[in-house]
């Protein structure tokens, strides 16, 4: 899994969605961000295995931007909250939490989107369409695209501030442990 990591930072321009450089595989663990990222060894293409690793990225991006410019995150949050009022909470639809799978609509979004840079449009909407998880989630950024992305571009989360853009203070505001 390392090497595969690896073979995809050179295949494609990674270093703009790369806020966290620390990565842990291991067999059977579940992803997550921080304090590093974890990726698991069940990511059996390298479809699967960028996806994961640029989501967990987008939880750094998001981390940052919701300290960095919190009353436009609180904006985009009540927004989300008014537009999906009752979300599914449950790992087959959304996320653990109410909460989460609202932040996952944004996660997502901007895992789509950098994944779209990277591979096209095309292949990162069929990859995220076949998935088993967060499947009300991503069905839900595909089918509302243009709005969602209206939204986060008049809060100015996108377009995706490259990671080698960020000073050592964004980065540092980017490895704190939850958003704000």
């Amino acid at each position: 899994m390392r090497d595969r990591l690896i073979t995809l930072r050179t295949k494609y321009a990674l270093g703009a969605y790369e806020y966290c450089k620390e990565v842990c595989i291991a067999p059977g663990v579940r992803p997550y961000s921080h304090p590093v990222i974890r990726l698991n060894t069940n990511l059996s293409t390298d479809t699967a295995l960028l996806a994961c690793y640029i989501h967990e990225q987008m939880h750094w991006y998001g981390t940052w931007y919701s300290h960095e410019h919190t009353d436009k995150w609180r904006g985009v949050w009540t927004a989300l909250e008014y537009r999906y009022p009752d979300p599914p909470v449950g790992h087959d639809e959304g996320a653990d939490t109410r909460a989460s799978t609202h932040l996952h609509l944004i996660v997502n979004w901007l895992e789509i989107e950098a994944l779209s840079s990277l591979i096209g449009a095309e292949a990162a909407r069929a990859h995220v369409a076949q998935l088993r998880y967060y499947r009300w989630i991503y069905a839900s950024v595909i089918r509302d695209w243009q709005a969602l992305g209206e939204l986060y571009a008049s809060h100015q989360l996108v377009p995706i501030l490259p990671a080698h853009e960020m000073s050592p203070e964004d980065l540092a505001l980017a490895a704190r442990l939850a958003e704000a």
